[in-house]
């Protein structure tokens, strides 16, 4: 018998009907075209395969995604369903698990149900307090005629899955253009929001380019005011004015709140998996909701992403995860696009990379060459000039972090 049905969020099918080509010969096939197209191939079906708990794992969220249950002959009766769940949780995808084990009619253990139950008490009860506070915030910010917008968190959940509460999201993130930085501070201190202490550095407001602001107010969340959207040590997006005035207004509420534009919020989804994966953080969900905007896309659309992340300088960002995510989750999206000169480095462990990167037996890529990988060419020099200049710029951060600047 199926799993009791509860409700962990409008985790919606992309709309496609037929049943996603999947099967290893199938995704061998795929590889096979993909390497005759001159495109390396990350991770080979047999790596996915090798560890139970983690190709189940790739199908639930497949399932998830698509909307398409997977037959049950790849789900190992010594599956280590606690390992499973733990993983899960660990990557904040427990509605995504829970929801593809429901489509798939997996009699999942008592155990999914309750952290899944657990995990959506947790997404109500913070991102309640985020939309709120998104509503007060925004609204003093368009009362004040300053130009912005609200970038990732449950409203981008919401145009992805039809729900605001798939994961608990820990802030708010606003992004202003660098010389609206301070006036949109004050706007904010009029809400009671001071910068946190630790956040009033050189090393936060100049490098990292953001600071979170706390508010007096406990019914308030968080506010993580941006001027950049990358770290220091991986390329940032060549200019992010475009990001602000081609934002579109969602309603919440009685507000119409600017949220990013479907391209911009595709690239800055690139951008956070690249981010995590440099920082050997948990960085599955970015592939997940990087998914759901590719199969949204059309080729109209796709060639548009493409043409931007070319402008931006993050055509390897966004190719990077395209292809993890078309290698590790067996859904129908966009081909990969070749690759730019150079390719990305062949990494056979990027599966485990992505869902458990706290595990003791990966090798992990030097960041100083996923830097230069991840480069886009530019000029006479290629990559030279963008790596020297990332590298520098992460040089001079690290130098103010230890100084505390």
């Amino acid at each position: 018998m199926a799993s009791e049905s509860i409700f962990v969020g409008g985790l919606r099918s992309g709309g496609d009907a037929a049943v996603p080509s999947d099967s290893i010969n199938e995704r061998r096939d795929r590889s096979a075209r993909q390497a005759a197209a001159g495109q390396d191939i990350w991770l080979s079906p047999e790596i996915v395969d090798h560890a139970p708990q983690r190709h189940a794992l790739l199908r639930l969220l497949a399932a998830a995604i698509d909307g398409v249950a997977r037959p049950e002959p790849w789900l190992d009766e010594q599956l280590d369903w606690d390992a499973l769940i733990t993983t899960a949780a660990a990557g904040r995808l427990l509605a995504h698990v829970y929801h593809g084990a429901i489509i798939c009619g997996i009699d999942a253990p008592r155990s999914l149900r309750e952290a899944a139950r657990g995990f959506r008490g947790r997404s109500l009860l913070v991102n309640s307090v985020n939309l709120s506070t998104i509503q007060r915030v925004s609204g003093a910010l368009d009362r004040d005629g300053l130009a912005f917008v609200v970038i990732k968190g449950p409203l981008q959940l919401h145009a992805l899955y039809g729900d605001y509460f798939v994961r608990p999201s820990s802030d708010i993130d606003l992004l202003v253009a660098r010389k609206d930085y301070d006036r949109a501070a004050r706007v904010l201190s009029t809400l009671n929001y001071q910068p946190a202490d630790r956040c009033r550095s050189r090393w936060w407001t100049h490098y990292l380019g953001e600071q979170h602001f706390m508010a007096d107010d406990k019914t308030l969340a968080t506010v993580d005011l941006h001027h950049r959207v990358q770290q220091p040590g991986c390329p940032a997006p060549r200019e992010l004015q475009s990001y602000i005035d081609e934002a579109r207004r969602v309603a919440l509420g009685h507000a119409a709140v600017p949220v990013l534009s479907p391209v911009h919020a595709c690239l800055l989804t690139a951008v956070s998996f690249v981010k995590a994966v440099y920082h050997r953080e948990h960085s599955m969900r970015y592939l997940c909701d990087f998914a759901m905007m590719l199969r949204a896309m059309n080729e109209t659309d796709c060639a548009s992403l493409r043409r931007t992340a070319e402008a931006q300088g993050l055509c390897n960002q966004l190719i990077f995860a395209w292809r993890c995510a078309a290698d590790l989750l067996p859904v129908a999206m966009p081909l990969v696009p070749p690759r730019q000169e150079a390719a990305l480095s062949r990494s056979e462990m990027i599966g485990e990379i992505v869902l458990s990167p706290d595990s003791s037996g990966i090798v992990w890529p030097k960041r100083r060459e996923l830097l230069w990988h991840l480069c886009d060419p530019r000029g006479p020099w290629g990559r030279v000039g963008p790596y020297l200049r990332e590298a520098s710029f992460a040089a001079a951060a690290e130098l103010s972090r230890l100084r505390n600047k």
